[in-house]
């Protein structure tokens, strides 16, 4: 395929991110269903991205459209939350997700059409994956610090939680659990209090393993207690009461997991394609050779 002009190319861009914006926020105001919004959302992001895949045929263009909405809606979810009294868009945290649909989708749509390969050809997908997790790892870092330092933050994951400081394995966990048996307490805070602080270190396991997989396996498995033990003792010196054992343990599962899901990614991405994630094209061999990331 002919590549279009970077002038082309551009004001596509800019149509598409505007137009993707109006659409979100609108369906976020008329309607009230959260799977009507993100389903608007996430369909519109997809089609963006795979019109924009086609004309450009660089993997650059959906970079540049996932930034753009993605500021965009970032801003209009910060504005609306300290505006919450004079602003016409209520805030709720489905901006949030809106925000989230924005990077993800675009990273979902551009990684199997890299894995399926089919139609034309597109160029530096590595580029793409690089920038792209450049701008996750941001609002990742900013997420955590704000969790672990603030006694404010996100109070529906740690309503389940201990109210003191905590150094016996699994004392919160069999509390809650006891608590359920006593129906002092809904499974549905268990499941969050385990889900939020499992799932919040995937990416972190995921990441790890990707920047260290030539180096030794035990050097890999240590780097997973690193950023859980950071964060309980930053919250031992600053929020105690939110200082637990059973929160660094199962973020080193969470990491543990996330370091098994790049190995999954990598086993699903050769038995597709042939080749193994983010891989050169030439000469190369999963365990000795280097990523382009």
């Amino acid at each position: 395929m002919q590549r279009r002009s970077y002038i082309q190319i551009t004001s596509l861009l800019v149509f598409l991110s505007i137009l993707t914006i109006i659409l979100q926020i609108s369906s976020y105001y008329f309607f009230a269903s959260i799977y009507i919004i993100l389903g608007i959302s996430c369909l519109i992001s997809f089609i963006s991205c795979h019109f924009l895949l086609e004309q450009s045929s660089t993997y650059e263009a959906c970079f540049i459209y996932s930034i753009l909405t993605v500021f965009i809606s970032f801003l209009i979810t910060i504005l609306t939350f300290y505006s919450k009294n004079y602003s016409f868009i209520p805030y709720t945290s489905l901006l949030i997700g809106i925000v989230a649909v924005n990077w993800f989708i675009p990273t979902l749509h551009c990684f199997f059409r890299y894995m399926l390969d089919y139609g034309s050809r597109i160029d530096d997908y590595s580029s793409f994956f690089r920038n792209n997790s450049i701008i996750f790892v941001i609002f990742y870092i900013v997420l955590l610090a704000y969790a672990a330092i603030s006694k404010d933050a996100f109070p529906w994951a740690y309503s389940a939680a201990s109210a003191s400081i905590n150094f016996t394995p699994f004392w919160t966990l069999s509390s809650h659990i006891e608590d359920y048996l006593y129906g002092q307490l809904p499974m549905s805070d268990i499941v969050i209090y385990l889900c939020t602080r499992i799932l919040i270190f995937l990416p972190y396991g995921f990441y790890c393993t990707l920047l260290l997989h030539k180096k030794s396996r035990i050097l890999r498995f240590l780097t997973l207690f690193l950023l859980p033990l950071l964060i309980e003792v930053l919250q031992y010196f600053i929020i105690p009461s939110r200082c637990d054992i059973d929160d660094f343990i199962f973020g080193v599962i969470g990491g543990i997991i996330g370091s098994l899901g790049f190995y999954l990614t990598n086993a699903i991405f050769h038995a597709i394609s042939g080749k193994y994630f983010l891989a050169k094209e030439t000469g190369y061999h999963f365990s000795h050779s280097s990523l382009h990331f």
